[in-house]
């Protein structure tokens, strides 16, 4: 594991992040500093009356003194309170639009990533990046305003300190080096525990993220005690690592109690001998003491500041570093519109690896004629879903090109791309939304005309309207208040509205039963009527589809032709199909 220290890239950029952001909000957070700062006269000026009511109302025996200067105190509250009420509005102001608009960027961002960013990084530390990363970054920025507010204290109260008495000022100032020093050090000792610490949580997230997402595979294979012991083996990862930041906390913070503590006793010690002695006023010891109170407090929350920012940028640091992370695929500087045609797709002397993985497409030249139908056909892991990504971008080709209509589909801009080509997935997935939402997922601007079309042609139009709420029904999370095959149609139906130049269907029927198969491959060949469509097939039914089918063997174009064809000709076709589709005829 790598050792972090406060003058590592990573940290440095995340505090960067963190005051690009302040920077960004800057009228509320120098409100919120002007109100610190209020607060921080009234609260200076507080001792300096009390002494002048000592000194001149009481010990003067000045009763005509005596109701305004205690006026003036309570005037000097009432200034406390509205500087504390303003800091905190405009500081927790800050903090707030920060981390929104952080959480904002990190999801548009993750929205830009691609296929291959999301196949390697969990849905959970993505989440932990959105939570408990930017919950540590807020709070700094609720902290901010009253720190400097402090710092600035710092030095008006030395300054009065000294003013009032040389010799204690020096004994009472010699807390302040100590104090930052110790600051120093202990953000050093506690940072690679606190980055430790944000990686168990956002290890957490992924775990709990899982464990409700697969709650039904769980429930079925009866592990849920296996379920809560993953997470409570992360669980007590985190709370090793959190009792090593305690331990050190424990072993810092006391010692930033008995610095100031320690320069209190001091005072009373050396400060009433000169009271005494006739050095000094009772009025200016009272003030000075008074003042070393007020000393304490702003020094403690700077303490816990500098104890706080370490945390803060090990979780900012995370938080850039997925900010940094640049999409595998983008607009060329070239791009255009689609190009002029009816969806001829070439694939030319294609070759596809994934990061660090062995070659999954070697040299596939194909051609799909425009408007026609073709099924790819292959064993598990051969490479054909793959194949049919690189269509609309998902991935890019290592070598070679993808065509529609003679154009290569890195020189197409990836809106124009997307829109002209429509994937129904062989998992659907639908959002917590109505049917009507879902169906109208692509054409947000599409009428009800429209949908309801695309729901007939998907055949799920009649079970729809026999819901309760017909195409206003809310569907569940992921829509698994709905069976497979209703999922299905309704992804279908998603995929249709688009009127696609292009259609790739990844095994659309694997989820319903052979009525319902039967029923949407009617339903199919109307809406493929005249569109490229490239069936990747996991079931012999399903080629019945295509005009023309592709093997696909070890990442490579084994034969094209005839599922009749292919039966006759290939032996391979034939123990591809009964590997992929047991039980099935496979005869034409």
């Amino acid at each position: 594991m790598t050792t972090r220290r406060l003058g590592d890239a990573s940290v440095r950029r995340g505090l960067r992040l963190i005051f690009r952001m302040l920077f960004r909000y800057r009228r509320e957070a120098v409100a919120s500093v002007l109100f610190a700062l209020g607060w921080m006269v009234m609260t200076v000026a507080g001792p300096f009356l009390q002494k002048v009511v000592i000194d001149r109302a009481i010990v003067g025996e000045r009763r005509d003194l005596l109701a305004p200067l205690v006026g003036a105190v309570l005037a000097v509250g009432a200034g406390r309170a509205l500087g504390i009420a303003g800091r905190r509005y405009f500081a927790f102001r800050v903090s707030y639009r920060a981390e929104t608009d952080l959480r904002n960027r990190i999801f548009e961002h993750i929205q830009r990533l691609t296929f291959s960013y999301h196949d390697r990084t969990a849905t959970g530390e993505l989440m932990a990046r959105a939570s408990s990363d930017l919950s540590q970054v807020r709070l700094i920025y609720a902290m901010l305003p009253i720190t400097v507010a402090n710092v600035v204290m710092f030095g008006v109260v030395g300054g009065l300190l000294v003013a009032l008495d040389p010799v204690l000022g020096a004994v009472a100032l010699a807390a302040i080096p100590a104090l930052l020093g110790l600051a120093v050090v202990y953000a050093r000792v506690v940072l690679e525990t606190s980055f430790e610490v944000q990686e168990r949580l956002a290890d957490m997230a992924t775990v709990v993220q899982e464990g409700v997402g697969g709650i039904r595979v769980t429930k079925a294979f009866g592990r849920e005690m296996a379920e809560v012991a993953r997470v409570e083996a992360v669980a007590d990862g985190i709370f090793a690592k959190t009792m090593q930041l305690i331990g050190k906390r424990a072993a810092y913070v006391p010692v930033f109690e008995l610095i100031p503590s320690a320069a209190a006793v001091a005072v009373l010690w050396i400060g009433g001998l000169r009271v005494i002695g006739g050095a000094m006023t009772l009025g200016d010891f009272v003030a000075f003491s008074q003042y070393m109170v007020i000393l304490v407090f702003p020094l403690r929350i700077t303490g816990f500041f500098f104890a706080e920012l370490p945390r803060a940028a090990a979780a900012a640091s995370r938080v850039v570093e997925l900010l940094r992370t640049a999409p595998d695929i983008v607009d060329a500087p070239d791009a255009g519109p689609m190009p002029p045609g009816n969806g001829e797709v070439r694939f030319c002397h294609v070759g596809f690896s994934y990061p660090d993985g062995p070659p999954v497409l070697e040299d596939v030249d194909l051609r799909i004629p425009a408007g026609s139908a073709v099924a790819v056909v292959g064993s598990t892991g051969s490479g054909k879903t793959t194949l049919a990504y690189l269509v609309p971008r998902f991935y890019d080709p290592s070598r070679g090109q993808v065509l529609i209509d003679g154009v290569d589909v890195r020189r197409i801009r990836l809106d124009d791309l997307r829109s002209a080509v429509a994937v129904v997935f062989e998992e659907p997935f639908l959002f917590s939304a109505t049917i009507r939402d879902n169906i109208a997922f692509g054409a947000p601007d599409a009428g009800d005309d429209q949908v309801r079309l695309a729901a007939r042609l998907a055949q799920a139009h009649d079970f729809i309207v026999e819901l309760p709420d017909g195409y206003d029904t809310v569907v569940g999370e992921r829509g698994l208040s709905l069976s497979g095959g209703q999922r299905q149609r309704i992804a279908l139906a998603r995929a249709m509205i688009r009127d696609p130049r292009v259609l790739i269907l990844d095994d659309a029927t694997s989820s319903v039963d052979a009525v319902t198969e039967a029923e949407i491959r009617d339903a199919l060949r109307t809406v493929m009527a005249g569109r490229t469509t490239i069936i990747i097939a996991h079931r012999v039914s399903t080629l019945a589809l295509a005009e023309k089918v592709v093997l696909i063997d070890e990442g490579r174009v084994l034969a094209t032709g005839t599922h009749r064809e292919l039966l006759a000709s290939v032996p391979r076709y034939r123990e591809v199909l009964a590997e992929v589709s047991p039980g099935e005829e496979v005869a034409p």
